[in-house]
Protein backbone atom coordinates (compact mmCIF):
# COMPACT_ATOMS: atom_id res chain seq x y z
CA UNK A 1 0.00 0.00 0.00
CA UNK A 2 2.65 2.44 0.88
CA UNK A 3 4.31 1.54 -2.98
CA UNK A 4 1.17 2.45 -4.40
CA UNK A 5 0.39 5.67 -2.16
CA UNK A 6 3.96 6.63 -3.05
CA UNK A 7 3.70 6.08 -6.99
CA UNK A 8 0.58 8.18 -6.75
CA UNK A 9 1.59 11.29 -5.54
CA UNK A 10 4.32 11.20 -7.72
CA UNK A 11 2.21 11.54 -10.54
CA UNK A 12 0.43 13.97 -9.68
CA UNK A 13 2.68 16.20 -8.51
CA UNK A 14 4.57 16.66 -11.57
CA UNK A 15 1.56 15.97 -14.62
CA UNK A 16 3.71 17.61 -17.72
CA UNK A 17 6.97 16.21 -16.79
CA UNK A 18 8.03 13.20 -14.58
CA UNK A 19 10.59 10.86 -13.92
CA UNK A 20 10.11 6.70 -13.16
CA UNK A 21 11.44 6.40 -9.86
CA UNK A 22 12.20 3.06 -9.08
CA UNK A 23 11.63 1.70 -5.61
CA UNK A 24 12.55 -1.45 -3.76
CA UNK A 25 11.29 -2.90 -1.07
CA UNK A 26 13.74 -3.24 1.85
CA UNK A 27 15.86 -6.60 1.66
CA UNK A 28 14.44 -9.38 3.79
CA UNK A 29 18.06 -11.26 5.41
CA UNK A 30 17.70 -14.96 5.88
CA UNK A 31 19.16 -16.90 8.75
CA UNK A 32 21.82 -19.31 8.17
CA UNK A 33 20.01 -22.17 8.71
CA UNK A 34 24.02 -24.03 9.92
CA UNK A 35 23.71 -21.29 12.47
CA UNK A 36 20.49 -22.14 13.53
CA UNK A 37 21.66 -25.49 13.82
CA UNK A 38 25.08 -24.99 15.76
CA UNK A 39 23.38 -22.57 17.63
CA UNK A 40 20.94 -25.44 18.58
CA UNK A 41 23.10 -28.10 18.71
CA UNK A 42 25.48 -26.23 21.54
CA UNK A 43 22.30 -25.78 23.59
CA UNK A 44 21.14 -29.56 23.45
CA UNK A 45 24.65 -30.51 24.21
CA UNK A 46 24.57 -27.92 26.93
CA UNK A 47 21.69 -29.62 28.56
CA UNK A 48 22.51 -32.87 28.36
CA UNK A 49 25.97 -33.00 29.80
CA UNK A 50 26.46 -36.18 31.91
CA UNK A 51 23.65 -37.76 31.05
CA UNK A 52 24.42 -40.78 28.30
CA UNK A 53 20.12 -41.02 27.57
CA UNK A 54 19.91 -37.37 26.47
CA UNK A 55 23.59 -37.59 24.97
CA UNK A 56 21.80 -39.86 22.77
CA UNK A 57 18.83 -37.89 22.16
CA UNK A 58 21.24 -35.01 21.19
CA UNK A 59 23.00 -37.52 18.87
CA UNK A 60 19.83 -38.60 17.27
CA UNK A 61 18.86 -34.82 16.40
CA UNK A 62 22.18 -34.40 14.96
CA UNK A 63 21.60 -37.23 12.56
CA UNK A 64 18.08 -35.93 11.65
CA UNK A 65 19.38 -32.59 10.87
CA UNK A 66 22.62 -34.15 9.07
CA UNK A 67 25.02 -33.00 11.47
CA UNK A 68 27.73 -35.58 11.14
CA UNK A 69 30.27 -33.91 12.40
CA UNK A 70 28.48 -32.94 15.86
CA UNK A 71 27.45 -36.49 16.32
CA UNK A 72 30.80 -37.64 16.15
CA UNK A 73 31.18 -35.35 18.77
CA UNK A 74 28.39 -36.39 20.99
CA UNK A 75 29.36 -40.09 20.87
CA UNK A 76 32.39 -39.18 21.74
CA UNK A 77 31.11 -37.21 24.87
CA UNK A 78 28.93 -40.59 25.51
CA UNK A 79 32.15 -42.23 25.95
CA UNK A 80 33.38 -40.14 28.17
CA UNK A 81 30.59 -40.90 30.58
CA UNK A 82 30.28 -44.87 29.90
CA UNK A 83 33.48 -45.83 27.87
CA UNK A 84 31.62 -49.37 27.89
CA UNK A 85 28.71 -48.10 25.25
CA UNK A 86 29.14 -50.65 22.61
CA UNK A 87 26.86 -48.67 20.45
CA UNK A 88 28.76 -45.42 20.62
CA UNK A 89 31.84 -47.32 19.84
CA UNK A 90 30.48 -49.19 16.66
CA UNK A 91 29.44 -45.99 15.53
CA UNK A 92 32.58 -44.35 15.68
CA UNK A 93 34.03 -47.39 14.01
CA UNK A 94 36.11 -48.51 16.40
CA UNK A 95 36.94 -52.02 16.61
CA UNK A 96 36.78 -54.39 19.75
CA UNK A 97 40.06 -56.71 20.48
CA UNK A 98 41.20 -58.16 23.67
CA UNK A 99 39.08 -55.98 26.01
CA UNK A 100 39.84 -52.85 24.42
CA UNK A 101 38.50 -50.47 21.32
CA UNK A 102 40.67 -49.50 18.47
CA UNK A 103 40.36 -46.94 16.39
CA UNK A 104 40.79 -48.84 13.23
CA UNK A 105 42.20 -52.48 12.20
CA UNK A 106 45.47 -50.98 11.65
CA UNK A 107 45.87 -49.96 14.84
CA UNK A 108 44.36 -53.65 16.24
CA UNK A 109 47.37 -54.82 14.30
CA UNK A 110 50.13 -52.66 15.69
CA UNK A 111 48.90 -53.21 18.75
CA UNK A 112 49.32 -57.43 18.31
CA UNK A 113 52.65 -56.98 17.06
CA UNK A 114 53.66 -54.98 20.23
CA UNK A 115 51.81 -57.83 22.11
CA UNK A 116 53.41 -60.32 20.26
CA UNK A 117 56.83 -58.67 20.69
CA UNK A 118 56.74 -58.40 24.36
CA UNK A 119 55.61 -62.08 24.56
CA UNK A 120 58.24 -63.20 22.13
CA UNK A 121 61.09 -61.10 24.64
CA UNK A 122 59.56 -62.34 27.86
CA UNK A 123 59.35 -66.28 26.57
CA UNK A 124 62.43 -66.03 24.58
CA UNK A 125 60.35 -66.76 21.40
CA UNK A 126 60.58 -65.40 18.08
CA UNK A 127 57.69 -63.13 15.93
CA UNK A 128 56.92 -64.79 12.38
CA UNK A 129 53.48 -64.21 10.63
CA UNK A 130 52.35 -62.69 13.59
CA UNK A 131 52.66 -65.83 15.47
CA UNK A 132 55.37 -66.90 18.21
CA UNK A 133 57.93 -69.59 17.13
CA UNK A 134 61.04 -71.02 18.41
CA UNK A 135 64.18 -69.13 17.38
CA UNK A 136 65.84 -71.89 15.57
CA UNK A 137 62.90 -72.67 13.39
CA UNK A 138 63.22 -69.15 11.98
CA UNK A 139 65.32 -69.56 9.13
CA UNK A 140 63.07 -72.37 7.81
CA UNK A 141 60.27 -70.20 8.06
CA UNK A 142 61.96 -67.81 5.72
CA UNK A 143 62.36 -70.30 3.28
CA UNK A 144 58.95 -71.05 3.05
CA UNK A 145 59.82 -74.53 4.56
CA UNK A 146 57.37 -76.66 6.71
CA UNK A 147 57.79 -79.62 9.20
CA UNK A 148 56.48 -82.68 9.06
CA UNK A 149 57.53 -85.48 11.75
CA UNK A 150 59.98 -83.59 13.19
CA UNK A 151 62.01 -82.40 10.00
CA UNK A 152 61.93 -79.69 8.16
CA UNK A 153 60.61 -79.81 4.26
CA UNK A 154 59.99 -77.57 1.27
CA UNK A 155 56.40 -76.18 0.54
CA UNK A 156 56.52 -78.66 -2.57
CA UNK A 157 57.83 -82.10 -0.84
CA UNK A 158 54.87 -81.01 1.89
CA UNK A 159 52.12 -80.77 -0.72
CA UNK A 160 54.04 -84.07 -2.29
CA UNK A 161 53.85 -86.08 0.72
CA UNK A 162 49.95 -84.87 1.42
CA UNK A 163 48.94 -85.69 -2.11
CA UNK A 164 50.65 -89.73 -1.02
CA UNK A 165 53.90 -89.14 -3.80
CA UNK A 166 56.82 -91.91 -2.73
CA UNK A 167 60.94 -90.45 -2.15
CA UNK A 168 63.10 -92.27 -3.97
CA UNK A 169 66.44 -90.34 -3.42
CA UNK A 170 65.57 -86.86 -3.59
CA UNK A 171 63.13 -87.56 -6.89
CA UNK A 172 59.24 -87.78 -6.00
CA UNK A 173 57.32 -90.58 -7.53
CA UNK A 174 53.77 -90.27 -8.71
CA UNK A 175 51.38 -92.60 -6.97
CA UNK A 176 50.87 -94.38 -9.57
CA UNK A 177 54.63 -95.60 -10.14
CA UNK A 178 55.16 -96.41 -6.40
CA UNK A 179 54.70 -100.19 -7.21
CA UNK A 180 57.81 -99.70 -9.61
CA UNK A 181 59.67 -98.89 -6.41
CA UNK A 182 58.23 -101.47 -4.67
CA UNK A 183 60.16 -103.62 -7.31
CA UNK A 184 63.83 -102.25 -6.61
CA UNK A 185 63.66 -100.28 -10.03
CA UNK A 186 64.86 -96.77 -10.36
CA UNK A 187 63.64 -93.90 -12.37
CA UNK A 188 65.91 -93.05 -14.72
CA UNK A 189 64.63 -90.07 -17.06
CA UNK A 190 61.51 -92.15 -18.33
CA UNK A 191 62.76 -95.58 -17.83
CA UNK A 192 62.75 -97.61 -14.45
CA UNK A 193 65.89 -99.32 -14.29
CA UNK A 194 67.11 -102.44 -12.10
CA UNK A 195 70.29 -101.43 -10.30
CA UNK A 196 72.86 -102.04 -12.29
CA UNK A 197 71.68 -100.32 -15.24
CA UNK A 198 70.62 -97.28 -13.29
CA UNK A 199 74.24 -97.17 -12.56
CA UNK A 200 75.34 -97.28 -15.84
CA UNK A 201 72.90 -94.23 -16.61
CA UNK A 202 73.93 -92.03 -13.30
CA UNK A 203 77.93 -92.78 -14.28
CA UNK A 204 77.35 -89.42 -16.86
CA UNK A 205 77.51 -86.03 -15.87
CA UNK A 206 74.64 -84.37 -15.20
CA UNK A 207 72.74 -87.71 -14.67
CA UNK A 208 74.25 -88.37 -11.25
CA UNK A 209 72.54 -89.65 -8.08
CA UNK A 210 71.03 -87.49 -5.86
CA UNK A 211 70.98 -89.21 -2.16
CA UNK A 212 69.60 -87.09 0.49
CA UNK A 213 71.39 -87.83 4.25
CA UNK A 214 70.37 -86.49 7.79
CA UNK A 215 72.50 -82.94 6.63
CA UNK A 216 74.50 -83.20 2.95
CA UNK A 217 72.32 -83.67 -0.29
CA UNK A 218 75.30 -85.98 -2.24
CA UNK A 219 75.48 -85.80 -6.20
CA UNK A 220 77.48 -88.88 -7.74
CA UNK A 221 78.09 -90.18 -10.74
CA UNK A 222 79.92 -93.16 -8.70
CA UNK A 223 78.36 -96.75 -8.81
CA UNK A 224 75.10 -96.74 -5.74
CA UNK A 225 77.31 -98.75 -3.58
CA UNK A 226 80.18 -96.16 -3.25
CA UNK A 227 77.77 -93.33 -3.46
CA UNK A 228 76.00 -94.21 0.04
CA UNK A 229 79.85 -94.48 1.35
CA UNK A 230 80.46 -91.35 -0.05
CA UNK A 231 77.30 -89.66 1.87
CA UNK A 232 78.42 -91.18 5.00
CA UNK A 233 81.76 -89.72 5.08
CA UNK A 234 79.94 -86.51 4.73
CA UNK A 235 77.87 -87.57 7.41
CA UNK A 236 80.74 -88.35 10.05
CA UNK A 237 82.21 -85.19 9.02
CA UNK A 238 79.43 -82.89 10.95
CA UNK A 239 79.94 -83.29 14.45
CA UNK A 240 83.24 -81.88 14.23
CA UNK A 241 82.50 -79.19 11.77
CA UNK A 242 79.88 -78.19 14.52
CA UNK A 243 82.52 -78.04 17.11
CA UNK A 244 84.72 -75.83 14.86
CA UNK A 245 81.50 -73.09 14.65
CA UNK A 246 79.18 -73.85 17.14
CA UNK A 247 76.62 -74.31 15.01
CA UNK A 248 75.15 -75.61 11.67
CA UNK A 249 73.96 -74.87 8.30
CA UNK A 250 69.99 -73.94 7.91
CA UNK A 251 69.52 -76.27 5.53
CA UNK A 252 71.40 -79.38 3.66
CA UNK A 253 74.72 -78.54 1.98
CA UNK A 254 75.53 -79.98 -1.49
CA UNK A 255 78.77 -82.09 -2.45
CA UNK A 256 79.35 -83.43 -5.48
CA UNK A 257 81.35 -86.70 -5.70
CA UNK A 258 82.39 -87.86 -9.51
CA UNK A 259 84.02 -91.57 -10.37
CA UNK A 260 87.35 -90.48 -10.93
CA UNK A 261 90.25 -88.25 -11.79
CA UNK A 262 89.46 -87.56 -15.37
CA UNK A 263 85.88 -86.55 -14.45
CA UNK A 264 86.83 -84.49 -11.82
CA UNK A 265 88.65 -82.50 -14.24
CA UNK A 266 86.25 -82.38 -16.52
CA UNK A 267 83.74 -80.82 -14.12
CA UNK A 268 86.66 -78.39 -13.47
CA UNK A 269 87.63 -77.73 -16.81
CA UNK A 270 83.86 -76.66 -17.25
CA UNK A 271 81.90 -79.90 -19.16
CA UNK A 272 78.93 -79.13 -17.24
CA UNK A 273 78.52 -76.37 -19.70
CA UNK A 274 79.65 -73.19 -17.84
CA UNK A 275 82.59 -72.98 -14.81
CA UNK A 276 82.05 -73.47 -11.54
CA UNK A 277 85.21 -72.32 -9.61
CA UNK A 278 87.02 -68.99 -9.34
CA UNK A 279 90.29 -69.78 -8.07
CA UNK A 280 91.65 -72.97 -10.19
CA UNK A 281 92.01 -74.64 -6.35
CA UNK A 282 90.43 -78.05 -8.08
CA UNK A 283 94.12 -78.60 -9.40
CA UNK A 284 95.59 -78.61 -6.35
CA UNK A 285 93.63 -80.96 -4.36
CA UNK A 286 91.11 -83.84 -4.95
CA UNK A 287 87.90 -81.32 -3.87
CA UNK A 288 87.57 -78.61 -3.98
CA UNK A 289 84.80 -75.44 -3.68
CA UNK A 290 83.17 -74.74 -6.83
CA UNK A 291 81.76 -71.18 -5.75
CA UNK A 292 80.14 -70.65 -9.04
CA UNK A 293 78.46 -73.98 -9.87
CA UNK A 294 74.74 -73.60 -10.62
CA UNK A 295 73.13 -76.81 -9.28
CA UNK A 296 72.91 -76.07 -5.18
CA UNK A 297 71.70 -72.63 -6.40
CA UNK A 298 68.78 -73.86 -7.68
CA UNK A 299 67.71 -75.22 -5.01
CA UNK A 300 68.32 -71.98 -2.41
CA UNK A 301 71.84 -73.75 -1.44
CA UNK A 302 75.31 -72.34 -1.11
CA UNK A 303 78.09 -73.18 -2.84
CA UNK A 304 79.24 -76.82 -3.04
CA UNK A 305 81.98 -79.23 -2.22
CA UNK A 306 83.07 -81.33 -5.19
CA UNK A 307 85.48 -83.92 -4.83
CA UNK A 308 86.11 -87.46 -6.51
CA UNK A 309 86.57 -90.78 -5.46
CA UNK A 310 89.64 -93.28 -5.62
CA UNK A 311 90.19 -96.37 -4.21
CA UNK A 312 93.03 -95.24 -1.64
CA UNK A 313 91.95 -91.77 -0.88
CA UNK A 314 88.12 -91.36 -1.78
CA UNK A 315 86.56 -91.18 1.76
CA UNK A 316 89.48 -88.22 2.53
CA UNK A 317 88.46 -86.17 -0.23
CA UNK A 318 84.60 -86.06 0.10
CA UNK A 319 85.14 -85.39 3.75
CA UNK A 320 87.37 -82.02 2.56
CA UNK A 321 84.70 -81.30 -0.17
CA UNK A 322 81.79 -81.59 2.66
CA UNK A 323 83.74 -79.71 5.34
CA UNK A 324 84.20 -76.68 2.32
CA UNK A 325 80.50 -76.59 1.34
CA UNK A 326 79.66 -76.60 5.30
CA UNK A 327 81.89 -73.71 6.04
CA UNK A 328 80.18 -71.76 2.71
CA UNK A 329 77.09 -72.50 4.56
CA UNK A 330 77.93 -70.34 7.64
CA UNK A 331 79.61 -67.81 5.46
CA UNK A 332 78.50 -66.89 2.13
CA UNK A 333 79.30 -64.32 0.03
CA UNK A 334 76.05 -62.54 -1.02
CA UNK A 335 76.47 -59.79 -2.48
CA UNK A 336 79.42 -60.86 -4.41
CA UNK A 337 77.00 -62.93 -5.64
CA UNK A 338 75.07 -60.96 -6.95
CA UNK A 339 77.63 -58.85 -8.50
CA UNK A 340 79.26 -62.37 -10.09
CA UNK A 341 76.44 -62.25 -13.12
CA UNK A 342 78.21 -58.61 -14.27
CA UNK A 343 81.70 -59.21 -13.66
CA UNK A 344 84.01 -60.21 -17.02
CA UNK A 345 87.51 -60.46 -15.26
CA UNK A 346 88.06 -63.63 -13.58
CA UNK A 347 90.27 -62.53 -11.32
CA UNK A 348 88.35 -59.90 -9.79
CA UNK A 349 85.27 -61.99 -9.60
CA UNK A 350 87.31 -64.19 -7.07
CA UNK A 351 88.67 -61.44 -5.22
CA UNK A 352 84.81 -60.27 -4.81
CA UNK A 353 83.64 -63.34 -3.38
CA UNK A 354 86.51 -63.90 -0.89
CA UNK A 355 86.84 -60.28 0.30
CA UNK A 356 83.02 -60.55 1.43
CA UNK A 357 84.10 -63.47 4.23
CA UNK A 358 84.04 -63.63 7.35
CA UNK A 359 85.95 -66.31 8.88
CA UNK A 360 89.66 -66.39 8.20
CA UNK A 361 91.30 -68.21 5.41
CA UNK A 362 93.65 -70.76 7.45
CA UNK A 363 90.33 -71.67 9.76
CA UNK A 364 88.20 -72.67 6.33
CA UNK A 365 91.08 -74.26 5.08
CA UNK A 366 91.78 -76.05 8.41
CA UNK A 367 87.72 -77.38 8.91
CA UNK A 368 88.03 -79.00 5.57
CA UNK A 369 91.47 -80.60 6.09
CA UNK A 370 90.51 -81.69 9.71
CA UNK A 371 87.67 -83.45 8.97
CA UNK A 372 90.21 -85.19 5.99
CA UNK A 373 92.68 -86.37 8.24
CA UNK A 374 91.80 -85.52 11.72
CA UNK A 375 88.36 -86.46 12.47
CA UNK A 376 87.33 -87.65 16.08
CA UNK A 377 85.87 -90.23 13.53
CA UNK A 378 88.86 -91.48 11.81
CA UNK A 379 90.99 -92.35 15.50
CA UNK A 380 94.58 -91.89 16.55
CA UNK A 381 95.75 -93.61 13.59
CA UNK A 382 94.93 -91.39 11.13
CA UNK A 383 96.10 -88.67 12.42
CA UNK A 384 99.54 -90.02 13.36
CA UNK A 385 99.91 -90.57 9.57
CA UNK A 386 98.44 -87.26 8.61
CA UNK A 387 101.23 -85.60 11.61
CA UNK A 388 103.92 -87.64 10.23
CA UNK A 389 103.26 -86.37 6.19
CA UNK A 390 103.88 -82.80 7.70
CA UNK A 391 106.84 -84.00 9.96
CA UNK A 392 107.84 -86.11 6.40
CA UNK A 393 107.49 -82.66 4.22
CA UNK A 394 110.31 -80.79 6.28
CA UNK A 395 108.23 -80.08 9.41
CA UNK A 396 105.99 -77.64 10.82
CA UNK A 397 106.19 -74.34 8.80
CA UNK A 398 106.03 -70.79 11.17
CA UNK A 399 102.62 -70.36 12.75
CA UNK A 400 102.96 -67.23 10.54
CA UNK A 401 103.24 -68.77 7.40
CA UNK A 402 100.54 -71.30 8.07
CA UNK A 403 98.05 -68.39 9.46
CA UNK A 404 98.46 -66.41 6.69
CA UNK A 405 97.62 -69.12 4.36
CA UNK A 406 98.96 -68.17 1.34
CA UNK A 407 97.51 -70.78 -1.00
CA UNK A 408 98.16 -70.23 -4.83
CA UNK A 409 98.80 -72.35 -8.15
CA UNK A 410 102.38 -70.65 -8.38
CA UNK A 411 103.51 -73.91 -5.91
CA UNK A 412 101.12 -76.66 -5.59
CA UNK A 413 103.77 -78.62 -3.24
CA UNK A 414 103.82 -75.41 -1.10
CA UNK A 415 99.86 -75.20 -0.83
CA UNK A 416 99.43 -78.92 -0.63
CA UNK A 417 101.54 -78.64 2.59
CA UNK A 418 99.88 -75.78 3.96
CA UNK A 419 96.63 -77.31 3.10
CA UNK A 420 97.81 -80.10 5.66
CA UNK A 421 99.56 -77.84 8.04
CA UNK A 422 96.13 -75.85 8.63
CA UNK A 423 94.60 -78.97 9.55
CA UNK A 424 97.14 -79.69 12.22
CA UNK A 425 96.45 -76.35 13.83
CA UNK A 426 92.93 -76.22 13.57
CA UNK A 427 93.42 -79.79 15.26
CA UNK A 428 95.37 -78.18 18.04
CA UNK A 429 92.32 -75.40 18.51
CA UNK A 430 89.56 -77.97 19.05
CA UNK A 431 91.82 -80.77 20.65
CA UNK A 432 94.90 -79.10 22.33
CA UNK A 433 93.17 -78.41 25.44
CA UNK A 434 95.24 -74.64 25.74
CA UNK A 435 93.34 -72.40 27.72
CA UNK A 436 94.03 -69.25 26.12
CA UNK A 437 93.14 -70.73 22.86
CA UNK A 438 89.96 -72.74 23.91
CA UNK A 439 88.60 -69.42 25.67
CA UNK A 440 89.17 -67.69 22.31
CA UNK A 441 87.47 -70.72 20.63
CA UNK A 442 84.24 -70.29 22.51
CA UNK A 443 84.90 -66.27 21.34
CA UNK A 444 84.64 -66.91 18.14
CA UNK A 445 81.95 -69.68 18.10
CA UNK A 446 79.74 -67.20 19.84
CA UNK A 447 80.56 -64.62 17.28
CA UNK A 448 79.62 -66.83 14.71
CA UNK A 449 76.05 -67.68 16.78
CA UNK A 450 75.42 -63.69 16.60
CA UNK A 451 76.52 -62.85 13.48
CA UNK A 452 78.43 -59.91 15.29
CA UNK A 453 82.72 -59.46 15.17
CA UNK A 454 83.21 -62.47 13.72
CA UNK A 455 86.48 -61.22 12.19
CA UNK A 456 87.09 -59.67 15.40
CA UNK A 457 86.96 -63.11 17.35
CA UNK A 458 89.26 -64.71 14.11
CA UNK A 459 91.44 -62.41 14.64
CA UNK A 460 91.70 -62.30 18.78
CA UNK A 461 91.88 -66.30 17.75
CA UNK A 462 95.27 -66.12 15.84
CA UNK A 463 96.81 -64.08 18.06
CA UNK A 464 96.09 -66.83 20.97
CA UNK A 465 97.46 -69.10 18.69
CA UNK A 466 100.35 -67.52 17.21
CA UNK A 467 101.00 -66.84 21.54
CA UNK A 468 101.13 -70.59 21.86
CA UNK A 469 102.72 -71.63 18.92
CA UNK A 470 105.55 -73.83 21.76
CA UNK A 471 102.50 -75.45 22.95
CA UNK A 472 101.30 -76.36 19.13
CA UNK A 473 104.52 -77.55 18.02
CA UNK A 474 104.70 -79.56 21.71
CA UNK A 475 101.04 -81.08 20.59
CA UNK A 476 102.02 -81.97 17.41
CA UNK A 477 105.22 -83.74 18.12
CA UNK A 478 107.59 -82.62 15.63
Amino acid sequence: MFLELLALTVLTSAPDTFDFIEVRAPAVVAQDPAQDHQAEYEKRLKEAEGSVEKLWTVYDWCQANSLDKQGRSVLRAILKVDDNDKKAHELLGEISFDGKWFASATKVEEYKKKQLEAEAKKTGKAVFNGELVDPADLPFLEKGMKKLDGRWVSAEDYQHISEGWTRQDLEWVAPADKPNVDKGLWKCGDKWLPEAEANKYHADLGKWWRLPSDHFWLYSTCTREIAKKASLECEHSYSDLVRMFGKSPSGPVTVLVLNSREQYNDVAAGKLGAGVELRGFSSLHGAFLAEIWQEPFKNGQTSAGIAYWDPTAGALFVRHAAGQAFVEALDPSPKAMKELANEDDPQQAAKTFWDEKQVPDWYRCGAANYVEQYLTFGGDALRKWSIGRVAAQGGLDSIETILKCDISLDDAAKSDKLILESGLVMAFVLDGKCAPVTEKLAAFKLAMNTGKDVKKAGTALEEAVHKNEAALRKFAGI
